[in-house]
């Protein structure tokens, strides 16, 4: 925990690179909307996650393709943010894509909007109930995009799940 707290926000990763959840990226909004990645730097991340402000809309924030622009998230926290937000984020920090995490996809990773963001999430079988399949994304030295789709490990070789179901709200 020492080492992290003392690492930036935004860090430069050389390829090859395995992306996995829980690493994360989104975008954030509100009066605290992030038009640059260097915006993102600022954020004070040795705190608890607050309930609003722009470390909440950084953690909890998701794509959605039925909003343009800006919404209101279900989660309760963060926002829902459309393509136009996206394609926006990427054309003024000159990257290609966004790699995120942070919410359940069914199928192990999910593009969206012409291929400008994916979500990767990497916990087979969400909470012993979602029956979704993980991913992960490996990038190799020349940026070439490699998924690994997998299935929960079978039953008798994993422990017993905790005996507290997940609160609603890491679905």
């Amino acid at each position: 925990m020492e080492i992290l707290v003392e690492e930036s926000n935004v860090q430069r990763v050389d390829a090859p690179v395995t992306v996995r959840y829980p690493d994360r990226i989104t975008l954030i909004r509100g009066n605290h909307e992030s038009r640059q990645i260097t915006q993102i730097r600022t954020i004070d991340r040795k705190q608890e996650v607050p309930h609003d402000g722009a470390m909440c809309d950084l953690l909890w924030s998701d794509p959605e393709d039925i909003v343009d622009g800006w919404g209101l998230s279900p989660r309760g926290a963060g926002f829902l943010f459309g393509g136009s937000v996206v394609t926006s984020f990427n054309h003024t920090n000159n990257i290609d894509y966004i790699c995120r995490a942070h919410q359940l996809v069914m199928e192990g990773y999910k593009w969206m909007f012409n291929n400008q963001i994916v979500t990767v999430w990497s916990a087979p079988n969400y909470c012993y109930r979602c029956g979704n399949v993980a991913a992960i994304l490996e990038l190799d030295e020349n940026l070439n995009k490699q998924f690994r789709v997998f299935d929960a490990a079978p039953q008798e070789s994993r422990g017993a799940p905790a005996k507290k179901p997940a609160p609603d709200y890491f679905l």
